[in-house]
């Protein structure tokens, strides 16, 4: 019988090893971390270890780090957090949906939101971030590294042009975080969810530059400065901190054995399926790939693909009724992609997959196409 071949680390990462023996041996700390006993004190120890070792790897002090819920939260804390009522975000079309209905929310309540062009890629046309920096807005939001389509922006020269304008500049790197070398120069807040480079689900967290800059999205204690208060889950932290670790020491050959992967994956299938078209950078996300495959249903084919031992994505959303929509990327990218915005998969390979997982997957995928 074919093995298991698991091809959608964009969506979540297998946990690691390590998080898992991190995780168990903060789970026998039961003390609440603001509690005054000894017992406390180790939990309150293991959340401020684990607080160090994620400033150690991003290449900055533990005071700027605060533990959220995940992805979603850090995202819409850092626009929530920074745009007043009437104020003005700027972000762009590609974005992952926590932080395009964030912004939405500020131009619901009253405020503007700004969407900056792109190319055919999904890079950040610099032009429209200069004009829309002539408005000068509260906070210009942008991804790292697209989740679906791995486009990678170049953050450190959109950076200067928010810094040059005196704007404050919110990075999403939870696609990038543990998998790409993250600069912090130029950025004033940083968001990353564990579960995207092997922690547990349920934990993140925020870069902040200046926490006064950034009001409370949640109310309660004193816990993280009173900026992110309720009771710190220490098992969870602990295993986002044991990944990021691994993740970042690793990143060099993990970063090797994607592009790999992924190269094998193209190669095998464009040679037998001229037709396919890939809609990402030759310079995108390490071991992801979007792949069009005109007049296919890539809901269908994910399907099939699952029967086939594949796990992938589809390269659009459906709803809560598994009725099929148009991937936004896509469409906000335009040409041969928005054609492909109902027939595309997603492709992501990690460190868990075997040598050749790339070159099976796609022969698995031809053998499907061949039959209908």
């Amino acid at each position: 019988m074919n093995h298991e071949i698991y091809a959608d680390h964009a969506a979540t990462a297998p946990i690691e090893p390590l998080a898992l023996e991190a995780m168990y041996t903060a789970y026998q700390e039961y003390a609440n971390p603001a509690a005054l006993y000894r017992s406390a004190l180790h939990t309150k120890q293991t959340v401020e270890k684990a607080r160090l070792t994620v400033a150690e790897n991003l290449g900055c002090t533990p005071d700027h780090i605060f533990f959220t819920s995940g992805g979603s939260e850090s995202n819409t804390w850092a626009i929530r957090g920074t745009v007043p009522q009437g104020g003005h975000v700027v972000t762009t079309p590609i974005e992952h949906h926590s932080v395009l209905n964030a912004c939405a929310s500020i131009r619901d309540d009253g405020g503007r939101m700004t969407t900056l062009e792109v190319d055919g890629f999904g890079r950040v046309v610099p032009e429209s971030l200069t004009r829309a920096l002539a408005a000068h807005p509260n906070l210009v939001s942008l991804q790292y590294a697209n989740n679906e389509v791995g486009v990678v922006q170049n953050i450190p020269a959109l950076a200067a042009l928010c810094r040059e304008a005196d704007v404050l500049l919110h990075v999403d790197a939870v696609q990038a975080a543990g998998h790409l070398a993250i600069p912090l120069d130029g950025i004033d807040f940083l968001s990353a969810s564990a579960h995207k480079f092997g922690g547990p689900k349920g934990i993140g967290f925020l870069y902040v530059r200046e926490p006064r800059k950034l009001r409370p999205l949640i109310y309660g204690g004193s816990q993280q400065y009173g900026l992110r208060p309720g009771t710190e889950p220490a098992a969870l932290i602990a295993g986002l901190a044991a990944a990021f670790k691994v993740t970042c020491a690793e990143r060099r050959q993990r970063t090797a054995k994607k592009r790999a992967l992924a190269e094998e994956f193209w190669q095998t299938l464009h040679a037998a399926r001229p037709e396919a078209r890939l809609h990402t950078p030759a310079d995108g996300l390490p071991g992801l790939l979007s792949v069009g495959l005109p007049g296919r249903s890539g809901q269908r084919l994910t399907y099939q693909l699952d029967v086939a031992g594949v796990s992938v994505s589809p390269g659009a959303a459906c709803d809560n009724r598994g009725v099929q929509e148009p991937s936004h990327v896509l469409m906000a990218l335009g040409g041969t992609a928005a054609e492909d915005a109902l027939s595309t998969l997603r492709f992501s390979f990690g460190s868990a997959n075997r040598p050749g997982d790339g070159k099976e997957a796609a022969e698995r995928l031809i053998k499907i196409l061949e039959q209908q």
